[in-house]
């Protein structure tokens, strides 16, 4: 995955979109559209329609399940299958069903589709997934389906392997109701794919499509007649108003337009920096009042009686190596701040992010020939703090999920897991099929799993049920809160029973600091959105590193903390008592936990940039 896969989509908050001649759509014309389409499809759960419907109160069949599985009231009633059918039912299009992860989105699909397949044996389904995931749906449908309710065939492999599957479908010696493909052979085959009748149309983490102009997106629109689109994500609203625009114009362009938007929500509901806290509230609301029959959202504490989940930072010091090494990159990189380039600017925002984590990540820092030793965690602030931390969690007979994006991080940190002799997998990238399988079932094996499982936050974030674990840590924190939050998620969910723990690590005065309040503030703004809940938004929909200035701030907070001269191995004891002895009291969901000390800190760094420190 190159650095633009990371970082360019979650940092420009511009999607690609086309100019053209189309009329702009008014709030009122939206409105309109969805009552009248409220009104025609009887769709009680409308808000400010005034329509009264009895609901339809749908069952699913036992005998569509296996035995012993029963799907949870929230899955089925009006808010959950019942839903899905009724939208179906009705020709409306498409939805969105965007639970919170965790909360069985691909049982209440599956239920969906097992439903639609009773009433019509020969209607076909396709399921569009990432790779990664073809074999998770495989699972999902022979650990819930009934035996022989429907064929389920895996479209993947060589193009020799999808050539043969291809041959066998032509003559029906491989029967199918439910395709699973990828997103790579959707379009790669879309012939293939196109010369059947699909009644319904799945997209796993949907949000794949937030760019309307995407080889993705405008393949799947080719499909024809069009198909119910059922489209699966988690998390909506990444960015910005333009993504979810995209979702919405492609389930349901009835009512949100053909595909490619035209930034009307961004336009009638996104407001701006000068607008006020209570008049971008009021946009929101009103998004979300106008978005919630074609979207369905649920969040854990709302439907589900979970063990609480605790989020704790813990801003780490950096050692000497790494401030020297911090001060070179700002030293050797002016030129960039002299240019003003966005690009050159993004390449020493990257390499200080290198930085606050491990200085081995640069060549030439790390001794030769490699030994292990206590180097590995010494040389960095937040290894130091981890290993601390590792060694409670292990006395305490915890199980970790421990992220980084950064895949040479990966390798850094398992070195250091071998060298403490700590038991360990790994997932990433890189790792496919089987063995990713193969990873999963070695940590979640009871009692005899590995301690830690070392995944990287975008690979490993999504898709899989971890919740052998009870501690999920943070090594460094994603431009895009969305992907954090999926992380979590894989321990957070249904069937765990232990509080969960979440810790993020960030170096002091740093850019990491940065980088997290504003992933922080673009969280409160999707909230805002999807929510059911009386979420503010605290800034603007748009708000995002547009400009090479707003680069430049970043780059310069904290340059002060770096004279910083405090103890790392005193710092780091006390960071860890003090966590010890918060993780003994009450769990508070979702709390944010801050070292007093720390604060402090951070507030003598906010007094001396106001003096306009000079780099």
């Amino acid at each position: 995955m190159s650095n633009d896969d990371l970082y360019s989509d979650t940092i420009d908050s511009e999607s690609d979109t086309t100019n053209d001649d189309r009329e702009q759509v008014t709030q009122k014309d939206l409105e309109e559209r969805v009552g009248l389409l409220c009104l025609e499809v009887e769709v009680d759960i409308c808000v400010g329609v005034g329509v009264d419907a009895a609901p339809l109160r749908l069952h699913v069949p036992k005998d569509l399940l296996k035995s012993g599985v029963e799907l949870r009231e929230y899955q089925v009633r009006i808010e959950g299958v019942e839903w899905m059918h009724k939208l179906w039912s009705k020709q409306v299009g498409g939805a969105i069903l965007a639970d919170e992860m965790g909360l069985g989105k691909t049982i209440q699909t599956i239920s969906f589709l097992l439903l639609l397949h009773r009433s019509a044996p020969s209607s076909r389904f396709l399921v569009v997934t990432p790779l990664s995931l073809i074999e998770n749906w495989a699972d999902e449908f022979q650990k819930f389906a009934a035996p022989s309710s429907v064929n389920v065939v895996k479209y993947t492999g060589s193009k020799e392997e999808r050539g043969l599957l291809r041959e066998k479908i032509a003559s029906k010696d491989l029967p199918f109701d439910v395709l699973l493909v990828t997103y790579e052979n959707v379009s790669t085959d879309i012939d293939f794919i196109r010369s059947f009748d699909w009644t319904a149309l799945i997209v796993d983490e949907a949000h794949r499509l937030k760019n309307p102009l995407s080889l993705l997106h405008t393949t799947l629109l080719t499909l024809l007649p069009p198909p119910f689109k059922l489209l699966l994500t988690g998390t909506p609203v990444q960015n910005n108003l333009n993504e979810l625009e995209s979702l919405l114009s492609f389930s349901c362009p009835r009512v949100f337009g053909e595909s490619p938007p035209d930034g009307t929500l961004a336009r009638l509901y996104g407001g701006s920096n000068k607008d006020s806290e209570t008049t971008r509230n009021k946009a929101l609301k009103d998004l979300n009042t106008l978005i919630r029959p074609f979207m369905l959202r649920r969040e854990k504490e709302t439907v589900l009686t979970l063990p609480p989940m605790k989020e704790t930072i813990l801003y780490t010091p950096m050692t000497d190596l790494q401030k020297k090494l911090y001060k070179s990159i700002l030293t050797k990189d002016m030129s960039a701040f002299d240019t003003g380039k966005k690009t050159a600017l993004m390449n020493v925002l990257m390499q200080l992010r290198k930085c606050c984590n491990h200085p081995y990540l640069f060549d030439g820092i790390e001794p030769e020939p490699f030994q292990p030793g206590n180097h590995l965690y010494e040389s960095s602030g937040k290894l130091f703090l981890l290993d601390s931390l590792l060694s409670h969690l292990h006395k305490s007979k915890h199980r970790v999920l421990l992220f980084s994006q950064m895949t040479h991080m990966l390798d850094i940190l398992q070195d250091y897991l071998a060298y403490r002799n700590y038991s360990a997998v790994r997932l990433d990238g890189s790792i496919r099929g089987q063995e990713r399988h193969a990873a999963v079932t070695s940590f979640t094996d009871g009692d005899t799993g590995a301690f830690v499982f070392l995944l990287s936050t975008r690979a490993g974030g999504v898709g899989l049920n971890l919740t052998t674990a009870d501690t999920v840590i943070f090594f460094d924190s994603d431009f895009n809160p969305m992907m954090d939050m999926q992380a979590a998620a894989r321990a957070h969910r249904i069937g765990q029973t232990k509080p969960v723990s979440v810790i993020r690590l960030l170096s002091e005065g740093s850019v990491e600091e940065v980088i997290f309040k504003r992933a922080r503030a673009k969280r409160s703004l999707s909230d805002a959105v999807v929510s059911t809940s009386t979420t503010s938004a605290s800034s603007s929909i748009t708000d995002a590193l547009k400009s090479p200035t707003d680069i430049i701030s970043m780059l310069r907070f904290g340059v002060s903390a770096l004279a910083d001269t405090a103890d790392v191995s005193e710092r780091v004891r006390v960071l860890v008592d003090g966590f010890i002895a918060d993780s003994t009291q009450e769990v508070v969901s979702d709390a944010i936990q801050e070292d007093a000390s720390i604060t402090r800190m951070k507030e003598q760094i906010t007094r001396k940039m106001k003096m306009r420190l000079s780099l």
